[in-house]
């Protein structure tokens, strides 16, 4: 709270001259709504990210990607959030902003029409940049006409971010793309792996075995200091191993 700005976000690091970051700010909220703070702590953060809008917001911005800068192939009129201000749409942030903003609407924290139109075009950009094989990039599926390859970590947290809708194909699709890379090296990667396809366990019989191969792979992994080197790796390989029946912060409840 000691690092919070006027405006009701945060800067990625704790550094009084550091700008604001939209994907630290949602993470943020999104702990202080787990945690129970009280509402008004984090109020003027959810207004912001509600209101903030990347650059592919501006018609100006729009009207060159439609026009001249061909290289990606993408909607700009469907954008979601950007890592800091004045920049573009990126996988990441707008999929923890859209987590992070279902959690607010589900506890009757924020409403309103400009919400519903955030949370509907976020969902939009998301699903406009998958990968054509299913899963998603850091952010544009294909570059110069060639195809990118998916990551397991931009897939996990976008799956997550889009379990309302589960039922379309190319969610459908990435999920077994997902389920098909639990022999993954990467103790980071399985942690989010497993938070993620959490949310889907009642949804298909395939889930909950992967998910359980998923946790005792991770499990030897971190018994190896070499794989675990770093404070986000912990983190996330504690959420993952935990109950079940514990709060998972990738996972919005219907």
């Amino acid at each position: 709270m000691a690092c919070q700005r006027p405006n009701g976000l945060w800067p990625a690091v704790g550094n009084v001259t550091a700008g604001v970051s939209f994907w630290a700010s949602a993470m943020a909220v999104n702990t202080l709504m787990i945690l129970g703070a009280a509402p008004e702590t984090f109020a003027g953060a959810l207004d912001s990210l509600v209101n903030c809008r990347p650059l592919e917001a501006s018609w100006l911005v729009r009207l060159k990607f439609r026009l001249s800068d061909r290289q990606v192939r993408f909607d700009p009129a469907k954008y979601g959030w950007a890592w800091i201000p004045d920049t573009v749409s990126w996988v990441v942030p707008t999929s923890i902003a859209l987590i992070t903003l279902e959690r607010a609407k589900r506890l009757g924290l924020i409403r309103g029409n400009e919400l519903q139109k955030r949370l509907r075009l976020g969902a939009e950009m998301l699903l406009d940049r998958a990968c054509p094989g299913g899963g998603w990039n850091a952010g544009n599926a294909v570059v110069y006409g060639v195809p990118l390859r998916a990551h397991i970590d931009a897939t996990a947290i976008a799956l997550a971010a889009l379990r309302f809708h589960h039922y379309l194909p190319i969610v459908r699709d990435s999920l077994t793309w997902i389920l098909n890379r639990i022999d993954c090296p990467s103790a980071y990667s399985l942690a989010c792996l497993i938070l993620s396809s959490a949310a889907y366990k009642d949804l298909r019989s395939d889930v909950s075995p992967a998910l359980d191969m998923a946790r005792d792979r991770l499990a030897a992994l971190v018994d190896d200091p070499r794989e675990v080197q770093d404070t986000s790796t912990i983190a996330l390989a504690a959420l993952a191993l935990e109950p079940e029946t514990a709060t998972n912060p990738f996972e919005v409840k219907m």
